[in-house]
């Protein structure tokens, strides 16, 4: 199973954040949404259900590709059969009415028996920390957290419960099998169903397309992309993602630069040492891009700093 990574330096990146992180992240949620067999059966080509896999950050640091296993994990299976047309007199002697046995990819997850919140609907639902019935307690042996494109299989159940982790049954096929796939586009940090206007300050705010700064993890960081950065790649991805009637705003300005950079173009070279240069010993206005100390004088200090940083590119 594919893991959503929990790597030393992703430790190191998320603590380095949390004090920056001034509001707190949406969970991330993945979902497989779940279809009857267009079979001619009973209830065919229907929406039945889903399971949905969710994680609540507590350092505030929820992000694409990957979280601290100190996050709360939350999966849940459901399947309700009751909104399908006959359900009062097809549901109960249908192959529906059945215990269900749930899996991620290869691995079992859990057992959840028939009609067990109502008739018709069946449930399977883990919380790592405190769940609250029906819900279960995350097993030791649960799968790693999972990931966008991650499967979900559920199968009829059969003779004694497998054990959490044990592999895909060697016989018979799953009655529905679907990919996780995120739920909200991303750029979309409020979650509200949009990539528009209301996101566009998360993005802008945090936007350093030359890398001066340490990490920025999570879309209220302006990362769309995993990286742990909000560069052009991320203002990419909200541009494709915007769904607004008015057109994406242009690309934020940098909030950051390299020290040396003296045209802010995100290289400190040679037309930096020039413009250094041109104005050497000159006093400095406010603004003045040669003065890049802004003491008001371009001296040997601005110099020193173009020629300790000469060669840093974006």
């Amino acid at each position: 199973m594919k893991s959503i990574g929990f790597a030393s330096v992703v430790v190191a990146a998320c603590a380095a954040n949390v004090a920056s992180a001034q509001v707190e992240n949406g969970d991330l949620r993945i979902k497989a949404k779940f279809v009857t067999p267009d079979n001619g059966q009973w209830g065919a080509d229907e929406s039945v259900g889903n399971a949905d896999f969710r994680i609540h950050s507590r350092f505030m640091a929820v992000y694409y590709g990957g979280v601290l296993r100190a996050d709360e994990f939350r999966f849940k299976v459901q399947l309700d059969y009751t909104d399908i047309s006959g359900f009062d007199t097809e549901y109960a002697i249908s192959p529906y009415n059945a215990d269900i046995d749930v899996y991620i990819n290869d691995d079992f997850v859990g057992r959840a028996t028939a009609n067990n919140t109502a008739f018709g609907i069946s449930e399977l639902e883990y919380d790592s920390r405190h769940p609250d019935p029906p819900a279960l307690l995350l097993p030791a042996d649960f799968p790693e957290p999972v990931e966008v494109f991650d499967v979900v299989r559920v199968f009829v159940a059969t003779g004694p419960v497998p054990a959490i982790g044990d592999p895909l049954p060697s016989t018979g096929t799953p009655i529905y099998e679907a990919e996780l796939i995120e739920e909200f586009a991303r750029g979309d940090v409020n979650q509200d169903g949009h990539v528009d206007d209301e996101d566009f300050p998360f993005l802008a705010n945090h936007y350093d397309p030359f890398h001066v700064l340490g990490p920025g993890i999570g879309p209220v960081m302006g990362d769309f992309t995993g990286d742990n950065r909000a560069d052009q790649a991320d203002f990419t991805v909200f541009v494709a993602n915007w769904d607004s009637s008015q057109d994406p705003p242009a690309e934020p300005t940098p909030i950051a630069f390299h020290p040396g950079d003296a045209d802010r173009n995100g290289s400190v070279n040679v037309d930096d040492l020039n413009i250094v240069l041109g104005a050497f010993g000159q006093s400095a206005g406010v603004g003045d891009l040669a003065d890049l100390n802004a003491d008001g004088f371009v001296d040997v200090d601005d110099l020193n700093t173009v020629l300790s940083n000469f060669g840093l590119t974006p």
